[in-house]
């Protein structure tokens, strides 16, 4: 191929990459220059037909995104000529698409988001073919069960949102061509009553999956089989009571695992070694009863382990020993005793939580041995006293107290830090305002509630303002540096001497578009305009001008008299700095000096040192000039006599 070809298809290539003057001075459409193309964002039937224009193009583009447009269906070849890399087409009211909706861009299109729309089931005949796409999003639709293939020809998929739908069972032939490349995996919000493990299982790099608030009743045995990537499960928010044991099998990277907000009581021994790779495991939320020394046997990886909000009331000896716990979190739940077995074998805690217990006692010793402790949380408990070494522990541990009754005992203090208390008397104590003498029951469960997931569409407020669209993506900033040269402050005017006494630094100006189209404060610019009144105090920097420098002026005065004038110039010097900030948006037109000559600064500032100068440092340069001899004019001419003898030879 001709070389100058090819170096005009590139060129014409990076041409494209900007934005087209369609989107100039409009409000329906946003254009981002990239270097990838451009990023176009509209909304509206009027941002819809300002795409339409621009399909006659052939445009290499980044991202572009129609959203609020009214769409009821996608045509074939909507986006001709177009090749787009990332389409969004969220908040319409799409239910349905074309076979070749997207003809033309099976070897361009990258993500693909057809959110919150009225699709009842999955495109699959508009998807086939895409073969370059890695992300689709079809969250908050009305997909329903899907019982066939789902994804076809699409060998590059690595992630796909399904969440907020109506899906209650799935087709173990939904992901079958995708099942070896497929990463990420969500279905939150759905109506599944059972695992999907025949949908998901053998998904050989399946990283996440995501499954929270359906309605599944247990984890059985063999659904998560085969799934040799998994890091991370979350099955949050759904029914789970039983997790059996072998649910995991030949999957040996699981390190986060969420079963918080289900009804687990307990289990059985030996069940959790499964999960002997995780690191997280969060169970807040459940109805477990009790710790023992089989819970959490064989989880020999565990950092940290969440329980808050249980009904937890005993904790076995070393029911915590063998694993690496960092932090464990135990508040909201029935305990009512420490002591030192509760811990034994943890020597890496750092943070323990037992706030919003029962505790109305903490045995001696019951942290001396965990020496890596700097957090500990004891607040909302029922501890009236406290026996000397209770706290002993690291030499920083921070013991959080507030809202027991012992603080109302002991000055208010609410944290004690290396065993000293910490007075915080600012800190709300409510308890003290109550009969915190009186002995209470023992609540069981607390009274917590379950955190209210967030509503599955609801688009989230937006913090934006309408502005006029344009190309360019900030205002254009001009900077002009003011600075002042040496040779241009050595032929100053005289007038100015009074103005530069005073150093000041380069400025520099700024000017904004935003700026210019500032409205005039017409209040302040027309009292600022009125000349003050004879008295006013603002006029009193006429005097300071009216007073010549030193230097300047040509009648002969008394020293007595020169100092005090001196002094009296000075201080109008001093009051005058208090009006100096009006003086800066006035022009003095009135100056009682004039010069007749430019003097240099350096020189200014040598007169006005000799002037400031002592008595006693003074020199009078009349006293000590030596007579000085001129060299211009001829002394008299002096004879001097001859030597007889020579005068005679000569003869």
């Amino acid at each position: 191929m001709d070389p100058r070809l090819v170096l005009l298809l590139l060129s014409a290539s990076s041409v494209f990459a900007f934005c087209p003057k369609v989107f100039n001075n409009q409000k329906a459409c946003s254009c981002e220059s990239t270097l990838e193309g451009p990023k176009i964002k509209c909304s509206g039937s009027e941002g819809l037909n300002l795409v339409q224009n621009i399909t006659t193009m052939h445009l290499e583009i980044r991202e572009l995104e129609i959203e609020n447009a009214n769409i009821v269906e996608i045509g074939p070849r909507a986006f001709k000529n177009l090749r787009i890399k990332k389409l969004g087409l969220d908040n319409n009211r799409i239910s349905k698409l074309d076979p070749n909706a997207f003809k033309g861009l099976e070897n361009v299109l990258q993500e693909l988001s057809i959110s919150k729309n009225n699709l009842s089931a999955i495109p699959t005949e508009a998807l086939a073919g895409l073969r370059s796409l890695n992300v689709l999003n079809l969250r908050c639709n009305k997909i329903g069960n899907i019982t066939e293939q789902a994804f076809k020809n699409m060998t590059a998929l690595i992630d796909v949102n399904l969440a907020c739908n109506k899906i209650c069972n799935m087709s173990k032939t939904v992901f079958d061509t995708v099942r070896m490349t497929l990463q990420n995996l969500i279905l939150d919000n759905n109506c599944m009553t059972e695992f999907p493990a025949e949908a998901i299982s053998n998904m050989g790099n399946l990283v996440a999956l995501h499954i929270k608030y359906n309605q599944i009743g247990a984890l059985e045995q063999g659904q998560l089989a085969n799934l040799t990537s998994l890091t991370m499960l979350s099955l949050t928010g759904n029914n789970i009571s039983t997790v059996q044991g072998g649910a995991l099998q030949n999957s040996t990277n699981l390190r986060y695992l969420y079963l918080n907000e289900n009804h687990i009581r307990n289990f059985d021994n030996g069940v959790m070694a499964q999960f002997k790779q995780a690191e997280v495991v969060d169970l807040s939320f459940n109805d477990i009863e009790g710790v023992t020394t089989e819970t959490f046997a064989g989880l020999e990886s565990l950092r940290h382990l969440n329980l808050d909000s249980n009904a937890v009331k005993d904790i076995a000896a070393g029911s915590f020993s063998g694993m690496p716990l960092l932090l464990l979190w135990l508040p909201n739940n029935c305990i009512s005793n420490v002591n030192q077995q509760m811990f034994q074998g943890t020597p890496f805690l750092r943070q323990v939580s037992l706030a919003n217990n029962n505790i109305k006692e903490v045995q001696a010793l019951s942290f001396a041995h965990l020496v890596n402790l700097h957090t500990l949380d004891l607040a909302n408990n029922k501890i009236m006293t406290l026996q000397s070494n209770s706290l002993t522990g690291s030499d920083h541990l921070l013991v959080r107290l507030q809202e027991n009754p012992m603080v109302c005992t002991q000055d208010g203090f609410h944290v004690m830090n290396a065993n000293e208390a910490i007075n915080l008397t600012t800190e709300a104590n409510k308890i003290c305002k109550g009969p915190w003498q009186t002995e209470t029951a023992d609540l069981c469960p607390k009274a917590n509630p379950r955190p209210i997931p967030a509503p599955c569409c609801a688009s989230p407020p937006s913090t934006t303002t309408s502005t006029t669209t344009t190309t360019t993506t900030t205002p254009t900033t001009t900077t002009e540096p003011t600075t002042t040269t040496e040779e241009e402050e050595e032929v100053e005017e005289v007038e100015e001497v009074e103005e530069e006494e005073e150093t000041t630094p380069a400025t520099t100006t700024t000017t904004t578009q935003a700026s210019m189209k500032k409205k005039m404060n017409m209040d302040r610019f027309l009292k600022l305009s009125q000349r003050p009144g004879a008295n006013s105090p603002f006029l009193r920097h006429n005097a300071k001008a009216a007073m010549k420098p030193k230097f300047l002026r040509t009648t002969t005065t008394a020293p007595e008299k020169e100092a005090s004038e001196e002094s009296d110039y000075e201080e109008t010097e001093e009051d005058g700095d208090e009006e100096q900030q009006y003086e800066e948006d006035e022009e003095v037109t009135t100056t009682t000096t004039v010069a007749t000559r430019h003097i240099p600064a350096r020189i200014r500032e040598r007169q006005k040192m000799l002037a400031n100068m002592p008595p006693w440092m003074a020199t009078n340069q009349k006293e000590k000039q030596e007579p000085q001899e001129e060299f211009s004019t001829d002394e008299e001419t002096v004879e001097v006599a001859a030597n007889d003898e020579a005068t005679r030879r000569k003869q």
